[in-house]
């Protein structure tokens, strides 16, 4: 199998993703206020509205397979539940109390774990395994929450109640949401997908809801704010599914087809694929040709110049630069090649690695065997919108016209 050599890509931009569920949950508590004054049926609705949603998530959840948010979306419904039905009361009764510290235990516990465990599918052995321990976890929050209640007879616990004026939750179950918040904002610029930035914005639902309590129709806030986070990220899932490429990560086709309706009358189009991509592959497999191909993309988007990566199909790629003439990309473009053509990856020999997994696991990271350094390159042809090419189709066509032409003339190079 390839690797690449070299340190591991945070993706900051991946930051922007938390300003959706950062502002259901601001405008959640700002809505708070005015939602005692509501009465009759409109009251109704809103105690039931967190259900209603989280029907709705479920629902969607299992169709694009994200089990996930499927477990974060019974996570938050049970804690809803948990306070209208028994939280209604005094934190001073012991049952309430006990409970209300079970369940701040469990929000960032569970937090963590739907954090850390990448998503691999639901009706499989992964998804029934992940699904128990998911339970397992919560039920040991019920004899972890006896424990810290008998270590405070002892004294004063870092886990008592209303530690502040205001402020429901403990001192440690605090300190423990943030230890898991700061493990979810790395993890959403290390992976850089949604469920991360949504799991965060359910985890800081959840955290109003058990921190202020003592606030009236703060859980129903909350649990709205919830269930709309896990709308927003299932909404994003759909839309990764129509428009993004598995593999890559780059806008897929279908992406582009919609893109070139809406261009303007000034644009350039970069038609361009990996060279001796076949014979690449046939040589070292299809698992390092995809590795190769992700290398691509990822230096692919990160073209200058305005421009925007698409898979076109296979190994070849497309950019649309708006606003550009195809002078203007040509340098974004060369600088793009130059970066893919210096990286080395790393082969490991197949013929050198044991057939049996358990050999393999034992053997690897102790030692490197049969490894070769290769490197790909990429040739581009750019066109830009003139009185020649009228339309985007004579716009990529003219631009593959020049991708060829760059084939035929040594490849590893762009021509505009």
């Amino acid at each position: 199998m390839g690797r690449a050599k070299g340190v591991m890509h945070l993706h900051w931009a991946a930051l922007v993703r938390l300003l959706a569920p950062t502002l259901i949950v601001g405008a959640a508590l700002i809505a708070r206020e005015y939602m005692p004054d509501l009465g009759g049926d409109a009251r109704v609705i809103l105690v039931n509205l967190p259900y209603l949603i989280a029907v709705g998530c479920v629902v969607m959840a299992y169709q694009f397979r994200r089990l996930r948010l499927m477990l974060a979306t019974l996570g938050i419904t049970a804690l809803y539940w948990l306070i209208q039905t028994h939280l209604q009361v005094s934190l001073a009764q012991p049952d309430a109390a006990r409970l209300f510290l079970v369940a701040s235990l469990a929000l960032p516990l569970l937090s963590l774990y739907l954090l850390l465990i990448p998503e691999r599918g639901m009706f499989n052995t992964f998804g029934l395994l992940f699904t128990v321990v998911f339970l397992g976890i919560a039920g040991i929050c019920f004899p972890l929450a006896d424990v810290l209640v008998e270590a405070a007879t002892t004294g004063d616990s870092a886990f008592s109640a209303r530690p502040l004026e205001g402020y429901v939750l403990s001192v440690g179950a605090s300190k423990l949401a943030l230890a898991v918040a700061i493990v979810g904002l790395g993890l959403v610029v290390m992976r850089n997908t949604v469920a991360e930035s949504v799991l965060l914005g359910v985890l800081a639902s959840g955290f109003f809801s058990l921190a202020l309590l003592h606030l009236e129709d703060i859980s129903a806030a909350m649990g709205i704010a919830g269930g709309l986070c896990l709308v927003w990220g299932l909404l994003r899932s759909s839309y990764a599914m129509a428009y993004r490429d598995e593999l890559t990560g780059l806008l897929s086709r279908r992406a582009l087809n919609e893109r070139l309706n809406t261009l303007g009358r000034r644009y350039s189009i970069a038609m361009l694929d990996v060279d001796h991509f076949k014979r690449f592959n046939d040589k070292h497999g299809h698992d390092v040709g995809d590795e190769v191909l992700k290398l691509v993309a990822s230096r692919v988007n990160q073209v200058g110049n305005g421009g925007i990566a698409y898979r076109y199909g296979g190994e070849e790629f497309c950019i649309i630069f708006p606003r550009r003439s195809s002078e203007d990309c040509a340098a974004a473009l060369d600088d793009v090649r130059a970066r893919i053509a210096d990286y080395k990856m790393s082969i490991r020999d197949r013929r050198s690695r044991p057939q049996r997994s358990k050999d393999g696991a034992r053997r690897r990271g102790a030692t490197r065997v049969g490894t070769d350094e290769v490197s790909v390159t990429i040739s581009a042809g750019v066109a830009a919108r003139d009185e020649d090419c009228p339309d985007p189709e004579a716009v990529i066509l003219a631009a593959d016209s020049k991708l060829y032409k760059a084939k035929k003339t040594g490849r590893n190079r762009v021509i505009f």
